[in-house]
């Protein structure tokens, strides 16, 4: 039996977990925050409990959906119709069926049937490699012409990355409109999207009352501050520092951003594996969570292809679970994706709403701020790796040049976007390897006995 540190206590840290308990390994989980989940993470509101930021699964999630099953809660789902919107111009314009694009009237009708080509192709396109070593705003301006990409693309890009939005590669893109395409039944269908019953809690739950019940040692409230190599070979990781303790792990697997574990690592972890590290830039997530008296729209998801907007989405949580859910309140995530250095990342939740308000009036003229009942917001620093051309040649190896030291995180889940489902795939993936491994390991010691 070897003794496994996990650093990181989302999705992919609890599935590694899981996973290499049931392979025999004691495992310990030191997660930095007061409680599990991640970037899935929920607070108790209204009632019952909601995610920070809004998640929902698609069709095609399934890992994560197998794991569900496998821990006896794969019936917990609901598969609801969602509704997806554009804001454009003052005006929304549903965003889910072929019909609807024809509808939408920024477009001239030629370039509205191009852009539902453009969904209908790429939901059946596999060869992503060819599409990363192109920009997204090449590809689009390219294949479908400027008027697509200056009143649909251009926004919603640099509403997400800013800056670095022309640098995003093509692949990025194509990721998202495949794995939308998983939630329809055809390509006239609405889509479908799945929620938990009593939200992502009762997953993230389920994995650590199983991982409790194994005899996993899981610990909240525990930030690692270093990790603690072999005196007699520097190359070698056996332990990491908390604030309370030095724990001694055979392996130690972290979870985190690659430039927090540049933070803990020490000077031996250098080369050109610390320079793709330090290569990769992040846009940080903030969320307004506001709870509401009245609904904002009819719509769920809500892209604002607007830039004098100060956000980039509007998602009324309660356009899909109903209000009833919620009692009776409507909940709404104000988002944004900006750089840790912007004003409005440092803004406090009554700061920001005081921003954001005269904006939610454009979505609905007759909203009140009166109507908000409680204001909360949310940050994540590594909301949104910015996902560059050719990015594949540039993915750290989830072997560091450290042995006894492995990365798994949203760096590596390459071409798909983040998402629990890719989170739960990571976590099993990075277990597996570390198995094989130890098992080696073992193996060729035994050999030279």
């Amino acid at each position: 039996m070897s003794r496994i540190g996990i650093i990181g206590g989302g999705y992919a840290g609890l599935t590694a977990a899981y996973e290499l308990q049931k392979q025999g390994h004691a495992v310990t989980v030191l997660e930095k925050y007061g409680q599990w989940g991640g970037q899935a993470a929920t607070l108790p509101l209204l009632g019952t409990r909601i995610e920070y930021f809004y998640h929902h699964l698609f069709g095609s999630d399934t890992h994560i959906l197998g794991l569900m099953d496998e821990l006896g809660i794969g019936d917990q789902l609901r598969w609801i119709e969602s509704k997806v919107g554009f804001y454009y111009d003052g005006q929304i314009y549903d965003f889910v069926t072929p019909l609807d694009l024809l509808r939408f009237r920024p477009l001239n009708l030629f370039n509205r049937v191009k852009l539902g080509m453009m969904y209908l192709y790429l939901q059946q396109v596999d060869d992503w490699q060819r599409l990363e070593q192109i920009s997204a705003k090449d590809w689009i301006l390219r294949y479908m012409g400027p008027q697509i990409y200056q009143k649909v693309w251009g926004p919603l890009l640099r509403g997400k990355f800013g800056e670095l939005a022309d640098q995003v590669s093509m692949t990025w893109l194509w990721g998202k409109i495949k794995v939308r395409g998983s939630s329809r039944e055809g390509a006239t269908a609405t889509e479908k999207l799945a929620y938990p019953i009593g939200s992502f809690e009762i997953i993230t739950q389920a994995l650590v009352d199983r991982l409790k019940a194994g005899g996993a040692d899981l610990r909240v409230n525990h930030e690692v501050l270093d990790l603690v190599t072999d005196p007699d070979d520097p190359s070698r990781v056996t332990g990491v520092v908390t604030k309370k303790e030095t724990i001694p792990f055979d392996v130690v697997i972290a979870t985190v951003p690659g430039y927090n574990l540049l933070e803990i690592a020490p000077p031996s972890l250098d080369g050109d594996y610390a320079q793709l590290l330090r290569a990769v830039r992040y846009q940080a997530a903030v969320v307004l969570l506001l709870v509401s008296k009245k609904s904002l729209s009819r719509i769920y998801w809500m892209n604002i292809a607007d830039r004098t907007m100060p956000y980039v989405g509007v998602i009324e949580h309660t356009n899909y679970v109903p209000p009833s859910e919620y009692e009776g309140r409507h909940v709404i995530y104000v988002s944004n994706y900006l750089e840790r250095d912007d004003p409005r990342y440092q803004m406090r939740a009554s700061e920001l709403f005081e921003l954001y308000a005269p904006h939610l009036k454009r979505i609905n003229p007759d909203f009140d701020p009166d109507w908000i009942e409680k204001k909360i917001v949310l940050h994540a620093d590594a909301g949104q790796p910015v996902i560059t051309c050719n990015y594949s040649e540039r993915i750290p190896d989830h072997r560091t040049p450290l042995r006894g030291l492995y990365l798994a995180n949203t760096l590596q889940i390459y071409p798909e976007d983040r998402g629990t489902n890719y989170s739960v795939r990571l976590g099993k993936n990075i277990a597996h390897m570390v198995g094989e491994d130890l098992e080696q390991e073992r193996l060729d010691t035994g050999s030279k006995l």
